[in-house]
């Protein structure tokens, strides 16, 4: 026993050492919201969007963009998904860098880990009463040792972790891993989830054992509003290092979340500003090679066929028709009869002064 203490000993810390030695400043990956190196918690219900937000604050992350108006690391990042395929990916980070006017080819230090239909279980429950952790969590560990991610993403709960989520003993401990794991590589874990039945009736959006609350440093609820599908609140649920209680009013737009500022919002204005340029660049590209478009549903259809387009920026149909009624609306577009008097038919043109 006495060789077992010498050999690994408890570290004692005296504080009166830290005397006359500057305060280390605390590090964010997002500033009052998400501490760096340690566990964060962002939790929802299905279908609210977590996903989302988190693809989001990646790409905040990798192009050094607030992420809904704070101020993020800019860094590399890493999302481990055991939800959607890699086809969904693509069309949620294309239709996220859009939204933002950048492109895929943009997103330097963002690496996906697909885990949709494999075995993506991080840890699971052991005849001790405790967790055993996963070939799967040494293969991730093996990944974030090398690449240095300032973000892990792990996506969602749910398919991780395969204990017993009301077993405070075992939540605790799977926690702590990616505590661990967090300390270990200098980064911050963010673990999505869904909250249980009672969690969403009472709005404080917790699952489970308490000790998921508990163990993580700070806790994110993205709620929906009952009364408006578009909408959602970003809810600070716990902040070991900050303020409880702030919101932040989010809206979906076209493949993403902006500000929810009404209608006039800045966030929400620059968004459709950058739809708008898309369509119009695209718009005079293909008509300068001499093709025609209708303002129509038919098959020369504006929207669809520049939404098919490779410069596009993965808007889809209905965010480029929208595009096109505010270019319309503007002035900056007309709508043109031309042919016989016998056979007329409308196109989309430029207006004059374009």
């Amino acid at each position: 026993m006495e060789a077992e203490l010498a050999r690994d000993p408890l570290p004692v810390i005296d504080p009166r050492e830290w005397q006359d030695k500057p305060v280390p400043p605390r590090k964010w990956i997002v500033q009052d919201l998400i501490p760096d190196g340690v566990v964060t918690n962002l939790s929802g219900d299905g279908g609210t969007g977590k996903t989302l937000t988190a693809i989001q604050l990646m790409t905040a992350m990798s192009l050094g963009l607030p992420w809904y108006g704070k101020p993020v690391q800019q860094g590399p990042a890493l999302l481990y998904t055991a939800e959607d395929d890699a086809e969904e990916l693509h069309r949620r980070f294309a239709a996220v860098t859009a939204s933002s006017g950048h492109r895929l080819a943009d997103l330097a230090g963002v690496q996906i880990i697909a885990m949709a239909g494999l075995d993506a279980t991080l840890a699971t429950g052991n005849d001790l009463g405790g967790i055993s952790m996963s070939a799967q969590f040494a293969k991730l560990s093996k990944i974030v040792a090398d690449t240095k991610p300032r973000l892990v993403a792990i996506d969602p709960a749910a398919d991780v972790y395969a204990g017993d989520e009301i077993n405070r003993v075992q939540v605790r401990q799977f926690v702590q891993k990616l505590a661990k794991l967090a300390l270990d590589n200098e980064c911050a874990v963010l673990l999505l989830s869904h909250p249980s039945l009672s969690g969403m009736m009472s709005g404080r959006g917790t699952s489970g054992s308490t000790a998921w609350s508990n163990s993580v440093r700070s806790r994110l609820y993205l709620q929906a509003d009952a009364d408006d599908a578009d909408r959602r609140l970003l809810k600070v649920m716990k902040a070991n290092y900050g303020a409880v209680g702030e919101e932040i009013a989010l809206r979906w737009n076209n493949g993403a979340f902006v500000l929810d500022q009404g209608p006039d919002g800045a966030a929400t204005s620059l968004t459709q500003r950058v739809a708008d340029d898309v369509f119009l660049a695209t718009f005079i590209k293909l008509n300068a090679q001499g093709q025609n478009f209708s303002h129509k549903p038919c098959a020369t259809y504006a929207p669809k066929k520049i939404s098919e387009h490779p410069d596009s920026k993965g808007y889809n149909t209905k965010a480029m028709a929208a595009a096109m009624q505010r270019l319309l609306d503007g002035g900056v577009l007309k709508i043109m009869t031309v042919g016989p008097p016998s056979k007329p038919r409308s196109v989309l043109a430029l207006a004059p002064s374009n």
